[in-house]
C-alpha cells in the first residue's frame, strides 16, 4: 500500500466513523484540499506542467473558436479547465507502488489526458469526423499503456486516470451516437452501465467497507473493450452490425466486473 492510499483509508475511517454527517463531509473535504496544497508545493515541477498542460488546451480551444465558433470552444475550454482542476487536487497519486521517485506527469499520462480533452468534440461530432477522432483516441489508449510501460512510467495517478478517461471518453461516444439515431437507447445504456458500475463498486468499497479495491482481483475486460471500441467506430460509419459489437462488449466488460467482485480475496 503507498503512502497516498494510506492516507485516503484513515481520511475515509474517520469519516465513515462520523456516521457521513455534513459537518464529516466538510471536514473530508478540507483534509483533502490541504493535502492537495501541500502536495502542489512538494511536487513544483508537476505543478507547472499541470499548469502549462491548462495553457495549452485554452490555446487549443481558442484556435477551435476562431475555426468553428464559440459554442463547442466555450464548453471545451470549461471542460479543459475541470480536467487540469482534477488533475491538480490530485497530484498526489503520482506514487509507484514500489515506493520510487516519480519526476514529472510523464508522456503517458500526457497521452491520456489528451484523450480526455477530445470529450466534448466526441459530443457534437458525426460521422466519418465522429470515426476519426475515436481512432485517434483509441490510439492514444494503446500508446499510453506501451508508453508507461517502455518509460517505467506506471503510477497509482496512471492506472485510475486511464480508466476514469476511456469511461467519459466512450460514453460521450455513445451519446454521440444515440442523439444521431445510430445507436439503439438499450445498447446505449448497457455501453454506460458497464462504464458506470465499476465506479459505483470502487466507491461502495472505500466508503461503505472502508478499504481499497485489490488491483490484483481486476479480471481483464480488454477484450471486450476492443470489440465494444471497434463497434462504436462502426456505428459512427453507419455500418448497423456495429450494435451487436457494442452490446457484446460491453456485456462481456460487465461479466468481468462482476468476475472481479466474485473472486475470493488475496490471502494476507
Amino acid at each position: 500500500m503507498t503512502e497516498g492510499e494510506r492516507w485516503t483509508l484513515e481520511a475515509l475511517a474517520d469519516l465513515r466513523a462520523s456516521r457521513f454527517t455534513p459537518r464529516a463531509w466538510s471536514v473530508f473535504l478540507a483534509r483533502s484540499f490541504a493535502r492537495a496544497r501541500e502536495n502542489r508545493r512538494e511536487r513544483k515541477r508537476e505543478h507547472r506542467q499541470t499548469l502549462g498542460l491548462g495553457a495549452a488546451g485554452l490555446v487549443a480551444w481558442a484556435a477551435v473558436a476562431v475555426a468553428v465558433g464559440p459554442g463547442l470552444a466555450l464548453a471545451g475550454a470549461a471542460w479543459w479547465l475541470l480536467v487540469v482542476l482534477m488533475l491538480s487536487w490530485h497530484l498526489g497519486m503520482l506514487e509507484r507502488p514500489d515506493g520510487a521517485p516519480v519526476r514529472g506527469l510523464g508522456l503517458a499520462n500526457v497521452l491520456t489526458l489528451a484523450r480526455a480533452a477530445f470529450v466534448p468534440a466526441v459530443l457534437v461530432l458525426a460521422g466519418d469526423w465522429l470515426a476519426a477522432i475515436l481512432i485517434a483516441g483509441g490510439t492514444t489508449d494503446v500508446l499510453d499503456g506501451w508508453v508507461a510501460r517502455a518509460r517505467d512510467e506506471g503510477t497509482r495517478l496512471g492506472f485510475w486516470l486511464d480508466g476514469a478517461v476511456d469511461g467519459l471518453f466512450l460514453g460521450a461516444a455513445a451519446v454521440a451516437l444515440l442523439r444521431a439515431g445510430l445507436l439503439p437507447a438499450w445498447a446505449a445504456t448497457l455501453l454506460l452501465a458497464r462504464y458506470a458500475l465499476p465506479w459505483l463498486v470502487l466507491g461502495a468499497t472505500y466508503f461503505a467497507l472502508g478499504r481499497a479495491a485489490e488491483r490484483e482481483r481486476v479480471v481483464s475486460a480488454r477484450l471486450p473493450g476492443v470489440v465494444l471500441f471497434a463497434g462504436l467506430v462502426l456505428l459512427a460509419l453507419d455500418v448497423t452490425a456495429g450494435t451487436a459489437l457494442v452490446a457484446a462488449g460491453a456485456l462481456g466488460g460487465l461479466a468481468a466486473l462482476g468476475a472481479s467482485v466474485a473472486r475470493k480475496p488475496l490471502a494476507s
